[in-house]
């Protein structure tokens, strides 16, 4: 676990057999035959986080997510989780105490760490990324949580800011159909992304055009932001597709047209505690993580609306304070966390990987009763 006494990691090649010098290892083999030529060491890379700390991260941060989760405890959440991902947790503790219902705890499995060089992170936040599998079989067969874990400042603690998922192995036959399955809100595309790249050193390769890759969030904030059913399903700097021209469609639509009801909804990019680290891919693109506020605006023309009694919509109505059943409303105004992954190329549309857009997490809820 990082604290006070956090030491720099270092990834580093082992040498076996004898130690190198300038010349290499001295003497023939016992055939007698020359040796054969000495693989160049590789240069020790610091990083911002060595690989047995982040392990300890992770770990606690597992631990305590599922005692959070088991207890409603919002305390509990603050002490290993910081911006969207904190702020969705508390929203969602608050919606769940109020309607008296349990929250399933998923376990995470399994990490591999992306560790970014201490001279490509010389400040703070600093940040790295943990890939790990959750515990149900689909999970564990093709899906990788993404967690982006943040320090704020030297010797304060790691914690978890931003969650999404990825696939990143193929579709097995007969296994997994051309429909993406939800996983945990998420839907993801069902095509894998490609390995993720490092550098020679072991640590994590970062996009050299990070800035660059970040305006992604902005673009797709600016698409999204409109009012149904005015959202124009085609743009040129995204991949066509489920999740973002059909997700256009789905909003302009609604679960049965939006007939009288209104509906607004704006996008907002909001910040992780700091900027997310953009890692590059083995096929050059970049994943970029950007996390929403989306605001949803509903107002009935002269008729009321309710917002439904299951998942998201059920906590949505705890915070707006309706009872058990689904309360009627003339106006409302619903804050929403929602979270998506984008692989963008050095040239060309940026694609949707993976996005929560259809189930995201309430943060905050008002309106006006019939």
């Amino acid at each position: 676990m990082a604290g006070p006494w956090r030491v720099r990691g270092v990834v580093a090649g082992l040498v076996a057999g004898c130690v190198l010098a300038a010349g290499g290892c001295a003497g023939g083999g016992a055939d007698g035959k020359a040796p054969a030529a000495a693989r160049p060491s590789v240069a020790p890379v610091a990083t911002v986080i060595g690989q047995w700390q982040a392990q300890q991260v992770f770990d606690r941060y597992v631990a305590a997510r599922k005692a959070a989760v088991e207890g409603l405890d919002a305390d509990g959440f603050g002490r290993v989780e910081t911006g969207p991902l904190l702020a969705e947790s508390l929203a969602v503790v608050e919606a769940r105490r109020k309607r008296k219902a349990d929250w399933p705890a998923g376990v995470f499995r399994r990490p591999e760490f992306l560790l970014p060089a201490e001279r490509d992170q010389p400040g703070y936040p600093r940040t790295f990324v943990a890939l790990s599998r959750g515990d149900s079989p689909i999970d564990n067969q093709r899906a990788r949580a993404v967690h982006y874990f943040v320090q704020e400042a030297a010797g304060v603690e790691w914690k978890a800011a931003v969650l999404s998922w990825v696939y990143d192995a193929p579709r097995k036959s007969g296994v997994f159909d051309d429909n993406a399955p939800s996983l945990h809100g998420y839907d993801v595309r069902p095509r894998e992304v490609a390995t993720f790249a490092r550098g020679a050193g072991g640590e994590a390769a970062l996009s050299p055009r990070a800035g660059e890759d970040r305006e992604v969030c902005g673009r797709y904030a600016r698409w999204m932001s409109f009012t149904a059913p005015e959202g124009d399903p085609e743009n040129a700097d995204f991949v066509p597709g489920a999740l973002t021209g059909g997700l256009v469609d789905a909003f302009n639509t609604g679960p049965s047209g939006w007939g009288r009801v209104v509906r607004e909804q704006a996008f907002e990019v909001t910040g992780g505690g700091a900027e997310l680290p953009v890692v590059r891919l083995a096929d050059g693109r970049a994943l970029v993580t950007c996390a929403f506020t989306r605001t949803d605006r509903w107002t009935g023309r002269s008729v009321v609306f309710q917002h439904g009694g299951r998942g998201s919509h059920a906590d949505v109505e705890a915070l707006l304070g309706g009872g058990e059943e689904p309360g009627r409303w003339r106006r409302t105004t619903v804050r929403w966390s929602v979270t998506v992954t984008f692989e963008v190329p050095e040239r060309g549309p940026a694609e949707v990987v993976a996005c929560n857009c259809v189930r995201p997490h309430p943060l905050s809820a008002e309106g006006i009763p019939k």
